[in-house]
């Protein structure tokens, strides 16, 4: 059965080093694209920091969606709508707010399309998240906080030895209550407890009438791994991590060696 949907994560998987998508990366999605294969950019970063690739690859049109937020938001590409979405409520922010004090890690969290932080000194990462994705990046104290926000995800950051630390300390009923998934050695995302980039996937096959058989996914970090329980096709970057390349049907190369194309070639040909 042919592949007829490909998800491909971006940073370390479709975008090199230099966070650029190389000319045979382009011409080969080019390709899929024109045998009627659904191409899905899921990311862990807002639609802000997915739109500029959507663009760069001509997926901003009606007919493609994406993910963003690690799952928590399935969007139409051209516009940014929302077609599904797993938020965090207040009552949510503030419990994970705590817990960032009560372990020593910065926080920050994502919501009205900008980065909030109520870390008087703000993290590095928090910063660098807000560079990143282009998103505009806000202090805010928990008691000013507008008490009517939801919230896509709340990331918890730091030097990976001081993240390593805090991890150990959260209690273990939190993983009950949501989905938590270190994206970066520098990063544990914390998202409602529905969302996932293979949820997400499924909820665009579905709406495609797109099966199991007939889907791909590419990536290269912990956050991707619950494409892998939604697609036949599963594909680790030669970047990716052990967990990833574990559980991965085919091992491409490198993000810096056009493993993204080297996979499409392999399973479109």
């Amino acid at each position: 059965m042919s592949v007829k949907l490909i998800a491909i994560d971006l940073d370390g998987t479709l975008l090199n080093s230099h966070h650029q998508v190389s000319d045979r990366i382009k011409t080969t999605i080019a390709e899929a694209k024109s045998r009627g294969i659904q191409v899905v950019l899921a990311s862990g970063r807002p639609y802000a920091g997915i739109k500029q690739y959507l663009a760069e690859l001509e997926l901003n049109r009606r007919e493609y969606f994406c993910i963003s937020n690690n799952g928590s938001v399935v969007h139409q590409a051209d516009t940014g709508e929302h077609l599904t979405e797993f938020l965090l409520d207040f009552k949510s922010y503030q419990e994970l707010e705590l817990l960032s004090r009560q372990i020593d890690i910065s926080m920050h969290a994502l919501a009205n399309n900008a980065i909030f932080t109520a870390n008087k000194k703000i993290g590095p990462y928090t910063v660098h998240e807000s560079y990143l994705t282009q998103t505009p990046l806000i202090y805010c104290p928990v008691d000013e906080m507008n008490p009517n926000l939801s919230f896509t995800k709340i990331m918890l950051s730091g030097l990976p030895e001081q993240l390593s630390r805090a991890e150990s300390k959260i209690p273990a009923d939190f993983y009950q209550k949501y989905t938590l998934v270190k994206s970066t050695p520098f990063f544990l995302e914390c998202l409602n407890l529905g969302a996932n980039k293979g949820i997400a996937m499924q909820v665009i096959a579905d709406k495609l009438n797109i099966n199991y058989d007939e889907m791909m996914c590419i990536g290269d970090q912990n956050n991707d791994l619950p494409m892998f329980d939604y697609a036949k096709h599963k594909i680790a970057m030669g970047n990716a991590a052990d967990a990833i390349k574990d559980k991965a049907t085919f091992v491409t190369k490198s993000n810096d060696e056009d493993g993204v194309a080297v996979a499409i070639e392999k399973f479109i040909s």
